[in-house]
């Protein structure tokens, strides 16, 4: 045998004897590992349901390990009784192929020999609750999924969802399936999931009639690194190429590349975020309306009085929310003197440290024109909540900017298009009825006293601080402004005396 061929021989006898060994090992580590995974997610669950009124928890209810791998079965037991009827627990079981590391052979035989801890290979279990979702799926287990752990406790893998077609006679559910990409570091405290959907079409029967929609092309990029305050900072995207909504006959309105991108961030104890949503093209009626953006930021916002509210937020008014919402009654918020005195508290941290509240941009864009409004506000801590309300608003309310134009030429595109969609053909009807609408606005504006016609845009402008308000160059107290929108408003609304 020549020496070159003994060589590799060496080589791969030596690969496979460090392999075996460490497949060895891996195994009788395993366990310890799954019960840890199994914990940490728990822990995740429970926080990111907190609110929900019922429970999901996971467990491991077997390991059969041999030496270059073990099978795993867990189970997800989901209690809640709004589940309905007979669905108050449901349990969802899952079967696991765990293949030890330091090189597992869907690994090795991609080529891919970066040493980790295990690979795991799941998939969701048929029993009495699944059973009809293996239906129609024929057979094929509906859930399944891959994740490599590393030595550091790290986790990488995929998670699919396959397609549903379910009809009844409550309406149709069509469902392309889902692909996930999951990465996280140890103890979750960075997290990356990445997600495609191609198509949801649905019809259900209501009292208004059948409701249709459809979502096509959604995708998503989420994340982030986990701060001191307990959320994930970072960038996300999510997007839908295209989505349909529309009730009974009632003509149907569709959105074209709507994006939503947002960005979290953590200094010196206080929160900042900023968050955008763009449709390229509303569409109503099968008429083209126009684009849509909306742009918001927020600034200073105490990270431990943010936790505090979102908490007793998530615990005890989010339930009660949702109890109302099932009952279909006004909700009445029932908080304790314990609860009343956490907000309080929270709400004097967050004010304390001067948070920063604006809405940049509000806008809709036709072909020949666009209209927009922008609100910034500055609060601040008043002290006492109980004190008079113009002292109150006063106090807490450092600084307000607000402007507002609208343009009369897409007044005038929009009245064109809703002329066109009630039926209206003659071009020189549509034509006086759009420029009347247009010019309309404008008068009324002048009219009210509430903005200003500067060529083809109708303004307003606001500012306030000290007490003081600048509308529209007229300078009067808070209380002066206050009393003059509530007049123009019982004026132009008919509700004054």
């Amino acid at each position: 045998m020549k020496t070159s061929v003994k060589v590799v021989v060496g080589v791969v006898v030596a690969v496979a004897a460090l392999s075996s060994a460490g497949a060895w090992y891996t195994g009788t580590q395993l366990e310890g590992v799954l019960h840890t995974a199994i914990d940490d997610a728990n822990h995740q669950i429970k926080s990111s349901l907190s609110g929900f009124d019922g429970s999901v928890t996971l467990e491991l209810l077997s390991l059969d390990r041999h030496v270059f791998s073990s099978t795993a079965h867990y189970r997800v037991n989901i209690k809640s009784a709004k589940l309905g009827k007979g669905n108050e627990n449901i349990e969802l079981l899952f079967v696991d192929n765990v293949e030890h590391g330091p090189l597992p052979w869907s690994r090795l035989k991609t080529l891919n020999l970066l040493p980790v801890m295990a690979a795991s290979n799941y998939e969701i279990e048929k029993n009495s609750v699944t059973d009809k979702w293996f239906a129609m799926t024929n057979g094929a287990a509906p859930v399944k999924g891959h994740t490599n752990i590393g030595y550091d406790r790290s986790t990488e893998g995929t998670l699919e969802l396959l397609p549903l077609n379910i009809e009844s006679t409550n309406g149709t559910f069509k469902f392309s399936g889902v692909n996930l990409g999951v990465q996280a570091s140890a103890n979750a405290e960075k997290v990356k999931i990445v997600g495609t959907l191609d198509d949801i079409q649905a019809k259900v029967l209501s009292e208004q009639g059948p409701i249709s929609f459809a979502i096509h092309g959604l995708s998503f990029n989420t994340g982030g690194t986990k701060g001191a305050s307990g959320f994930y900072l970072g960038h996300s995207d999510f997007k839908i190429v295209k989505s349909d909504f529309q009730v009974d006959d009632k003509p149907p309105v569709q959105f074209k590349n709507f994006v939503n991108t947002s960005l979290v961030q953590e200094e010196g104890g206080n929160l900042s975020a900023q968050v955008t949503y763009d449709i390229d093209m509303i569409s109503y009626g099968g008429k083209d309306i126009g684009a849509a953006q909306m742009l918001w930021k927020l600034n200073n916002f105490d990270v431990a009085a943010t936790q505090s509210l979102y908490t007793i937020y998530q615990q005890k008014v989010q339930p009660q929310q949702q109890a109302a919402a099932l009952a279909g009654q006004p909700l009445k918020l029932q908080l304790s003197d314990a609860d009343q005195a956490q907000i309080d508290a929270g709400l004097a941290k967050l004010l304390t440290a001067k948070p920063h509240i604006e809405l940049e941009k509000l806008s809709l864009k036709t072909v020949n024109g666009e209209s927009h409004i922008s609100v910034a506000a500055d609060l601040n801590n008043p002290g006492a909540l109980d004190q008079p309300l113009p002292d109150l608003v006063n106090k807490m309310l450092t600084q307000l900017d607000a402007r507002l134009l609208v343009s009369k030429p897409m007044i005038k595109d929009l009245a064109t298009q809703l002329a066109a969609i009630n039926g209206q053909t003659d071009p020189q009807i549509i034509e006086q009825q759009a420029q009347g609408a247009s010019e309309t606005v404008g008068g009324v504006a002048v009219m009210s006293q509430l903005a200003k016609v500067e060529g083809d845009n109708v303004v307003s402008n606001l500012h306030y601080a000290n007490g003081t308000a600048d509308f529209n160059g007229q300078k009067m107290t808070g209380m002066q402004f206050a009393s003059l929108i509530a007049s123009k408003f019982s004026a132009m609304t008919g509700t004054g005396q």
